[in-house]
């Protein structure tokens, strides 16, 4: 079992009518996670901040994850959010957690990443590995771009994958300024379509048993494959 230790922040709101349910989830998240991951990924234990801040979480969920070391998960809840009792209650927060967990992961082997071909990975592999654990085929943000947009969006990511700088906003939230087109999430479409062209070609391989895996390995591996797939439905 995954060692997490649950924290509150609850200085914007209090979260006492949900504490339980957050426990549990998060109990539930380590049984799950410390039973796929490798032994050197669940050995050393996590700090999870679970904090409430209104009107900063995803519109359509009223929660959101981040992680940016290897020892510490922030889940943020907005329980005034219309969406939040329904995300909460169909197990949203355990594939935030799950989510963000593999990147906490990441962040002990090779990191996030700094050029968009490795945050793509980053982030494929991220929503992959809920996938594995909780099952489904993703989120709404791993299936935003439509049929049409496909090859214009992967013809563009490849001429940056490399590029020493790229708009992280742009790519994988949308916003709008200096020309952006993106669609809305494009980045974790792209990743998560790229990293399922891997584990097809590559089917012993889990998202689990990846978290040391170089960007340029799944890459190399299944770029040509996504674009295959994309030029034969689009």
């Amino acid at each position: 079992m995954l060692d997490l230790r649950l924290h509150f922040l609850e200085a914007d709101g209090s979260l006492a009518p949900w504490r339980e349910r957050i426990a549990a989830d998060i109990v539930s998240t380590a049984e799950r996670v410390g039973g796929s991951v490798s032994a050197s990924d669940r050995a050393a234990p996590v700090d999870v901040l679970v904090e409430c801040r209104p009107g900063e979480t995803i519109p359509e969920l009223g929660m959101s994850g981040s992680c940016y070391r290897r020892g510490l998960v922030t889940v943020t809840l907005d329980p005034d959010n219309p969406n939040f009792e329904a995300s909460l209650s169909a197990g949203e927060l355990r594939k935030t957690l799950t989510h963000e967990l593999h990147h906490s992961f990441r962040h002990a082997t090779c990191g996030y990443g700094f050029r968009l071909g490795e945050v793509l990975v980053t982030e494929g592999l991220a929503d992959a590995f809920d996938a594995e654990i909780n099952g489904g085929d993703g989120n709404p943000w791993n299936h935003a771009i439509t049929g049409e947009q496909w090859l214009a969006v992967v013809e563009r990511a490849e001429l940056e994958l490399w590029a020493d700088g790229y708009n992280h906003s742009a790519w994988f939230f949308g916003w709008s300024g200096q020309g952006n087109s993106l669609p809305r999430w494009a980045g974790y479409s792209i990743g998560y379509h790229l990293v399922k062209a891997y584990l097809a070609v590559n089917p012993e391989s889990r998202p689990s048993q990846m978290t040391s895996t170089p960007a340029p390995e799944v890459i190399g591996r299944a770029w040509a494959h996504l674009k295959a797939r994309i030029s034969a439905t689009g």
